[in-house]
């Protein structure tokens, strides 16, 4: 009988001892996965052009002045899921000293198998939301959408303009071709900031000669769900073409006391 409970009692600290173990494995694994970011290996690299007025028409001299859209289509023609990975390089002023939000982290993208994804300006506004804990609210940026990938892919642009009021007045849709690029690419954190989090920069900044004599607006909400400060709600923007009442998904907002 004694060395029944004998056995017993060694089987209980058996068991606890691999189940401690078992959590202590998990939170190292957890806690490796947080500390190293995600990496997959591409071959092909595009570099899309994109002209995006978030909260403004373009109005600093970089383009003539109104109101500029951008999308990007990405296709997956294999047969199989795959991962991609993309980033915003912003361009800036000639000659202008590096900055730190002038290249955004990669983040992945899943395609399903001859799936396709369109990424907009105000998804690609959200790559600068966070960085290093700081969100860039944009009153127009011009860049480029970097995608690699470990398949050969069907990227397109499609870019629109028009006054600063008004309907659509040009379209045009580019095919952008890749080049080799054999690298192995990091992924960074695709968490969002909660509302209330993080610090909230402006580009350009508020007061500088790129506004003119117009006030800028505080964006909110969209595909990035960008809150508002304390004391203010989101609503719709009725100056942009895109209307949430007539069934428009991602719509960006403004922000009202």
């Amino acid at each position: 009988m004694k060395q029944l409970n004998t056995i017993k009692f060694f089987s209980i600290l058996l068991g606890l001892w691999c189940g401690f173990g078992f959590i202590g494995i998990q939170r190292i694994a957890q806690a490796e996965t947080a500390k190293y970011p995600e990496t997959i290996k591409t071959e092909y690299q595009y570099a899309a052009k994109v002209a995006c007025s978030m909260l403004l028409a373009h109005q600093d001299g970089t383009l003539a002045r109104g109101t500029y859209r951008t999308i990007v289509n990405i296709h997956n023609p294999t047969n199989k899921k795959i991962t991609i990975a993309a980033k915003v390089a912003l361009a800036t002023q000639l000659g202008s000293e590096p900055g730190p939000f002038d290249i955004t982290p990669f983040k992945g993208i899943v395609l399903q198998p001859d799936g396709a994804v369109g990424v907009n300006c105000f998804d690609i506004a959200g790559y600068f939301c966070p960085i290093d804990g700081v969100c860039v609210d944009f009153a127009f940026l011009e860049g480029f959408l970097v995608v690699k990938s470990p398949v050969p892919l069907d990227v397109v642009s499609v870019y629109t303009a028009r006054h600063t009021d008004g309907e659509v007045e040009s379209i045009d849709v580019e095919t952008i071709e890749p080049r080799k690029a054999h690298d192995t690419v990091k992924l960074g954190p695709t968490e969002l900031t909660k509302p209330g989090e993080g610090k909230r920069i402006d580009y350009p900044p508020k007061g500088s000669s790129a506004y003119y004599d117009q006030k800028p607006k505080q964006m909110c909400g969209g595909i990035a769900g960008f809150p508002c400060p304390e004391g203010m709600k989101c609503v719709d923007d009725p100056s942009d073409d895109c209307d949430p009442t007539k069934g428009d998904a991602d719509c960006a907002g403004i922000c009202v006391k």
